[in-house]
């Protein structure tokens, strides 16, 4: 790893733990999305060794065109994902800077077999262990640009996570419903084909993204698909739960 990606990856490690913005003296940002992701990963590891727990997946974010274009991306990204702040079925988490948090609903894989490099979808489903309902946690940490975003993990905070459901057909997940209320309000059931068509397109682009960056999808990996609706921001004192038929439910509260 060179000097300027460690310093990169510090430089954001430091920013969160003084809770300040994420922004990179114009010398740290990377030049290219490779190098962003670089940094990424640099980052990932200071974080796990100062608490943030094991490595245990993946999140792929910018599933949708209208994210991509927002953020200047042709494609979607992906982000780490630390134990530290993944929990099975419900969580009460403090905003780390007092300003709440984001939820995304989204559906989780759990891999039984490595990937990589291209597959098609139903070799993606052939590594698919069991299917879970998700609520991807987000904290906006003020980055800008589309490499200092990715370098920071993409508003990655933390995950909930619903029971595991071994026997759920991972290829039917494109007709899978999932309702957000936030404070017992709701705006309706939306698909889970608003993830690039169908959530195993996540996977599938995530294997060979992993696979030109020398990133290996191990057996046991979460991976987050991605955001059936766009982030729901939680007050402080407020209380959101997704539901979805065959998949249970999750709720989060946030401090």
């Amino acid at each position: 790893m060179d000097e300027t990606t460690q310093a990169a990856a510090r430089a954001l490690f430091d920013a969160r733990a003084e809770r300040r913005a994420a922004v990179l003296p114009d010398a740290l940002v990377p030049a290219t999305l490779e190098g962003a992701y670089a940094v990424h990963l640099a980052l990932l590891d200071l974080l796990s060794d100062a608490g943030g727990g094991p490595r245990i997946g993946w999140k792929v974010g910018f599933t949708n065109r209208a994210a991509q274009e927002r953020n200047g991306a042709t494609e979607p990204v992906l982000a780490g994902l630390l134990g530290q702040h993944a929990y099975a079925g419900e969580a009460e988490i403090e905003s780390p800077r007092g300003h709440g948090l984001g939820v995304e609903p989204e559906v989780a894989l759990r891999l039984a077999a490595p990937l990589a490099g291209p597959v098609s979808r139903h070799e993606a489903a052939a590594a698919v262990e069991a299917v879970a309902i998700a609520m991807e946690v987000v904290e906006p940490r003020g980055a800008e640009g589309l490499h200092t975003v990715v370098a920071d993990g993409t508003l990655q905070f933390g995950c909930v996570l619903g029971e595991w459901s071994p026997d759920y057909d991972p290829l039917t997940l494109d007709q899978a419903d999932v309702k957000l209320q936030v404070d017992g309000e709701t705006n309706g059931f939306m698909r889970a084909d608003e993830v690039l068509g169908h959530p195993l397109n996540a996977l599938v682009w995530l294997s060979g993204a992993a696979d030109r960056l020398g990133i290996e999808l191990r057996p046991g990996d979460v991976v987050l698909t991605g955001a059936i609706t766009p982030a729901q921001h939680l007050e402080p004192g407020q209380m959101a739960e997704l539901a979805s038929d065959g998949l249970g439910d999750i709720r989060l509260w946030v401090d």
